[in-house]
């Protein structure tokens, strides 16, 4: 059962961004590849938020209670500067919030998962999920974990269980920091995730922004957290016409998710490359057109293993989303159960035991870009200007995926990502710095095919199916990003890079 299976039209004044299939219409040839002039204008630029720091995703609240997640979640705060991390089942029974027999909650199994969050300068990302077996009004399940995905028998006892928990985390944290946080009701209500009714979550909805807003005004609720970036516009309507208060939707969309699905018609036919882009473009004019045109979209899941995928992805959605949470941060993951191998190949920007992926390493040089975007040419680039005067310029090389290869990442029932393309053409690119005084240094620091090591490493030693501890920390060294490299600048203050497919590679100008 597949859960999930660009071209932004605007971006900043002079600057425009081509789909992948159009961006080398008139290419210089060169030996080895493709090359192309980008002209970046160094003075002029706008204000640019890091929007896919704001939150990361993760597998469900219990593991927050563990050794390896922690340091995870430490390495992902250091490295690419996330502040807040979402997960599911806050509420199941492995967390002990409403034992069968119990007259009120019990948010003991909470207070550690979020103190250790908040001690390492995160905050929560509060999804409502799942029901508590003692609160369901029937068994059925999903996922190894068995998270109960059933209505309330009584809706009044799920809105005394938000207030609690949204009073217990004002009690205890204070409502300046919780003011802070999001809380997002539900996870994925239009597919497996929801056995009721979508009036049936409407319900839900009204009952857990009552509540909240009871505790204090100044908390943030929000919804509907489809899968498809569905209901939008029908959850909207209900809050206006019921006068129930939201201050953000959330919406979930993945590259490879059916394109009927997500847009509603049979002759839409995106390129995956530019699925996520254009869905965040429809659901941002649903907002517009609604009763709260004001209100801030969040795609609090999206996935991708591909560092060239999600350079391209982040820049075609800027001014699209205020939250871009990347699913997942690391791999301690149990959706479909423990993993079966030290080289999982499910969601995680951090593999087993902590093993840098080059995703990873693609958001950690994103972590470096400035806060000023910069006016550009047409081309595969992110210029930004950072406080200190520097340029951060991230370049890479997208190869589009091919007709009819798919990948599974977004599916809950099958979770092994399709490879992404190791071949194809190179391509140079020559960074025209305008408008301002000549670099007079440069470095480059690249994510790509030839620089992780971990691979040959693992190899080497026999690809054992249990490493040990020696083994491990050999494996963590060969999978760290490789040092930058200085980088010529010619008489002219230009830069030169080559990308491998696929390849990001960040230049840094002082």
């Amino acid at each position: 059962m597949n859960r999930r299976t660009f071209l932004q039209s605007t971006m900043l004044a002079g600057a425009s961004y081509l789909a992948p299939s159009a961006l080398w219409a008139q290419p210089d040839s060169v030996q080895g590849g493709t090359a192309k002039s980008i002209g970046i204008h160094t003075q002029a630029g706008t204000h640019f938020p890091h929007v896919w720091e704001e939150c990361a995703g993760s597998d469900r609240a219990v593991v927050g209670l563990r050794e390896q997640w922690l340091k995870d979640l430490e390495e992902v705060k250091k490295a690419a500067g996330i502040k807040s991390i979402r997960f599911h089942g806050l509420f199941n029974d492995e967390m002990g919030v409403w034992p069968a027999g119990a007259k009120q909650p019990n948010f003991l199994y909470v207070d550690m998962v979020y103190d250790a969050m908040l001690d390492r300068g995160l905050k929560p990302f509060v999804e409502l999920s799942f029901m508590p077996g003692a609160l369901a009004s029937g068994t059925r399940s999903l996922l190894w974990y068995r998270g109960n995905t059933t209505p309330p028998k009584d809706i009044a006892q799920w809105g005394e269980l938000v207030g609690a928990l949204a009073k217990h985390c004002v009690d205890r944290y204070g409502i300046g920091q919780v003011s802070e946080w999001n809380f997002e009701v539900w996870n994925e209500p239009n597919i497996i995730f929801w056995s009721g009714t979508r009036a049936d979550y409407f319900e839900l909805y009204r009952q857990s922004a009552t509540a909240i807003k009871q505790v204090d005004n100044r908390l943030r609720v929000g919804g509907p957290a489809t899968a498809y970036s569905g209901w939008v516009s029908d959850f909207l309507k209900f809050c206006a016409s019921q006068q129930i208060p939201v201050d953000f939707v959330s919406t979930h969309i993945y590259p490879d998710d059916k394109q009927k699905l997500v847009f509603g018609r049979d002759d839409v036919h995106y390129p995956f490359e530019e699925v996520i882009p254009r869905a965040l473009a429809m659901v941002s004019e649903q907002i517009e057109a609604s009763g709260f045109p004001h209100l801030p979209l969040y795609l609090t899941e999206w996935s991708s293993q591909n560092p060239a995928f999600i350079a391209h992805t982040i820049a075609g959605s800027a001014g699209l989303a205020e939250i871009m949470s990347y699913w997942t941060f690391d791999s301690v993951y149990e959706e479909l159960g423990v993993p079966k191998s030290f080289l999982s190949g499910t969601y995680g920007l951090l593999g087993a035991r902590g093993i840098e992926r080059p995703s990873f390493h693609t958001f950690s040089l994103l972590h470096k870009l400035g806060g000023t975007r910069l006016q550009t040419d047409e081309g595969p680039v992110l210029a930004t200007r950072r406080s200190d005067g520097t340029l951060a310029i991230l370049v890479w090389n997208l190869i589009p995926r091919p007709p009819g290869v798919h990948s599974s990442m977004g599916d809950p029932l099958s979770q092994d990502a399709a490879p992404y393309q190791m071949t194809g053409e190179s391509i140079t690119l020559r960074l025209k710095l305008q408008d301002a005084r000549k670099p007079r240094r440069a470095s480059v620091t690249r994510v790509d095919a030839s620089s992780s090591r971990f691979k040959n490493a693992y190899a080497r030693m026999g690809s054992p199916a249990y490493p040990t501890e020696e083994q491990i920390e050999q494996l963590k060294r060969a999978s760290e990003l490789p040092p930058s490299e200085n980088l010529a600048v010619d008489h002219e203050g230009n830069v030169t890079v080559v990308l491998p497919p696929n390849g990001v590679a960040l230049v840094e100008c002082g």
